[in-house]
């Protein structure tokens, strides 16, 4: 039977690029995410005078594919090289890190790339699909706000994290589910907060050890961004294990606390978010996951490496094998 009609659940980067790369083959694609815009963990929150990047920080190319498709973007002014200053920091001392790889960042904010790149594609945001049937040669999906999905689809495809795919895989296809049930992603505490005043610390982004956290960026530093002084630090994760199943109410302070050490400055505005689904423990090597039997498709980072490339050449080298 032709493949004609896709649906995608989920619109990070992997679910993108899948899409983009079946568009451009004549396919017709449908995606379905339960947020309200697109990206994923290339996230942005906005506060009313100032902004935060508190998922992805930063992308970098390495691949000569991937190094085209990004000179492409910083062509379109899609994304712009991140210069801030990036180091190591461990119990108050500070040293250089290797930085010939160039950082890129989404102008104005990190999700303002996936908002480009699904302009020419059909979304449907705030749908939790909750159910995916095999019905004869089609597939029918329902959502948690809407039931059961107007149009049928010849092919779904998962780009969504491990477990969550697992949830929607029917039981029938044990073997799909095993795989992704198996896979261990770590969690990330992150720490969105706000100074009134500017800080003289001498880096805009450094490796912490130490620490809970792992990692702190000044968001002022990249480019486009609010003059306002506004910092992410995302806590390493063992510590954000620890702390999974705990309240924003039990965590922000011990947040706020580690901040507060190594800026040495108080901390009074911030909020915090749980990345239950941060990055893949031990990847399984492998771009993506193809049923062609059952009609069903998978991809994302945490198959190959948590990287914003990793997604997208995952979802890419999907959609090239679908015919």
């Amino acid at each position: 039977m032709k493949i004609d009609h896709i649906a995608i659940i989920g619109t990070g980067i992997a679910g993108i690029s899948c899409a983009k790369t079946l568009l451009a083959a004549g396919k017709r694609v449908t995606l379905f995410d339960k947020s309200a815009r697109p990206g994923g963990r290339m996230s942005t929150r906005t506060f009313e005078h100032w902004s935060a990047d508190h998922g992805a920080q930063y992308f970098t190319a390495k691949g000569d594919s991937f190094k085209n498709l990004t000179n492409s973007w910083l062509t379109h002014g899609f994304i712009q090289p991140w210069l801030g200053k990036i180091v190591a920091y461990k119990n108050g001392q500070i040293t250089d890190v290797d930085n010939t790889l160039q950082r890129y960042v989404g102008v104005p904010a990190m999700n303002s790339l996936a908002k480009y790149l699904v302009a020419d594609l059909k979304v449907h945001f705030s749908q939790t699909i909750c159910k995916i049937e095999q019905v004869e040669d089609s597939w029918i999906l329902f959502s948690k706000e809407q039931g059961q999905i107007q149009d049928s689809f010849d092919l779904v495809i998962l780009a969504i994290p491990p477990k969550q795919a697992a949830d929607l895989i029917p039981d029938r296809m044990k073997n799909l589910q095993e795989v992704c049930s198996h896979v261990k992603m770590l969690p990330c505490w992150t720490l969105i907060a706000y100074q009134e005043s500017n800080m003289t610390l001498p880096f805009d982004g450094a490796f912490v050890e130490e620490s809970p956290f792992s990692w702190i960026a000044r968001n002022n530093s990249k480019p486009l961004r609010s003059n306002n002084e506004s910092w992410t630090a995302q806590a390493n994760p063992e510590w954000s294990s620890q702390y999974i199943n705990h309240s924003k109410s039990e965590v922000e302070p011990l947040l706020v606390s580690a901040f507060e050490e190594i800026v040495g400055q108080p901390c009074k505005r911030y909020q915090s978010h749980l990345w239950r689904y941060a990055r893949v423990d031990s990847p399984r090597n492998e771009s993506f996951i193809l049923d062609n039997n059952n009609r069903i498709g998978i991809c994302g980072d945490w198959l190959v490496n948590s990287t914003i490339e990793s997604a997208w050449t995952s979802g890419q080298m999907l959609g090239e094998q679908i015919e």
